[in-house]
């Protein structure tokens, strides 16, 4: 009886935790910022758009000139962001910028901080695997042996 209790209350735990799914947030598409929109120019080449805003997501398979940047964010409470920019371009010219979605919106992403012992070192100095940083007497990078 003891043993069908304690059987009970451990799947009955079990099934309690099978319910906690962590959920992330799913970027897809091209990061499209307002910095990025706003270096487009009319009458800059394609190899200049390329250096700002990466490859684009779609091609027109009739129709060359037309590029597509899309960018879709659903976080973790489901909320949806949407933002396109359409790129027209009349030979290897851009000449018109269409947008879509709040473009003016700055994604969320994760700020990662520098290792505590990054922060530890100071110029000229390492961090040795013992916690103690080790100084370099020319002024250059520490023998990571001593």
């Amino acid at each position: 009886m003891q043993n069908t209790l304690k059987l009970i209350i451990f799947s009955f735990l079990i099934s309690l935790l099978a319910a906690c799914v962590y959920k992330r947030d799913l970027p897809q598409g091209n990061l499209i910022t307002p910095d990025m929109v706003s270096q487009l120019q009319p009458g800059m080449s394609r190899q200049q758009v390329v250096q700002v805003m990466g490859s684009p997501l779609m091609y027109n398979a009739f129709d060359d000139s037309h590029w597509n940047y899309v960018y879709r964010l659903k976080d973790a409470d489901d909320n949806i962001t949407e933002k396109q920019v359409s790129l027209v371009f009349n030979g290897n010219q851009l000449a018109d910028v269409q947008t879509a979605g709040d473009i003016d919106a700055s994604p969320r992403t994760q700020q990662l901080d520098a290792p505590a012992s990054a922060a530890a070192a100071g110029p000229g100095e390492v961090v040795s695997p013992m916690g103690q940083p080790t100084s370099n007497p020319e002024g250059g990078a520490a023998d990571p042996t001593l």
